[in-house]
């Protein structure tokens, strides 16, 4: 692969950064909107009307106006670098390893984070906003069980420890959606299952 030159870098960080300005004004637009008026009255297009932008650029940055709840890349970091972590790592210790390089974030670190929070708790009973919390919580479930089989080299599907993996980092993000409360530690959890599972025999 061709190394980036020096124009080249800073053509990439003048895009990232239009792209962020972008994405900040559709935050911003459809907050507003949501705090005014209610999530379900909100359309797509009132939004892009407020952040003055074209209906296809929407959907560059958002797959619908739910995901303005939940962040653009709500949890893909985590996974990320789950899947980047260390080959010789286990399971565990590759899990660890994302949380920490992570701060175990879940959303994009910026000032309208708690904005959000709110808006989502507030607007967590509205059928459209809660469907997209299951699939959010399902697909970052499943992508978490894939990445575990491959890094055990099984398959998930005749494998059961891939799928239990991901099963309780399911339960850490639906504490985090439905209560706001923050994943924790992994140790925790971990201790957390070991109480309910029974002693082996």
């Amino acid at each position: 692969m061709q190394e980036q030159g020096p124009d080249g870098v800073a053509e990439m960080r003048l895009r990232d950064r239009k792209k962020a300005r972008t994405r900040e004004m559709i935050r911003t637009a459809a907050f507003d909107l949501f705090e005014e008026q209610g999530f379900e009255r909100t359309t797509v297009d009132q939004i892009c009307r407020r952040a003055d932008i074209a209906h296809r650029t929407f959907f560059r940055y958002y797959p619908a106006k739910e995901a303005l709840l939940f962040g653009w890349d709500f949890g893909q970091v985590i996974l990320d670098a789950f899947a980047a972590a260390p080959a010789g790592l286990g399971l565990w210790e590759a899990l660890g390893h994302a949380l920490t390089v992570t701060d175990g974030r879940l959303e994009e670190p910026a000032e309208h984070t708690a904005r959000r929070r709110r808006l989502r708790r507030t607007f967590l009973d509205v059928r459209s906003v809660h469907d997209y919390a299951l699939i959010l919580i399902d697909t970052f479930g499943q992508r978490a069980a894939d990445i575990a089989g491959e890094r055990l080299g099984v398959d998930p599907h005749s494998d059961l420890r891939p799928f239990a993996l991901g099963a309780m980092l399911g339960g850490m993000i639906r504490r985090h959606v439905v209560i706001g409360a923050e994943p924790g530690l992994l140790a925790a959890w971990m201790e957390a299952y070991q109480g309910v599972l029974p002693p082996p025999r």
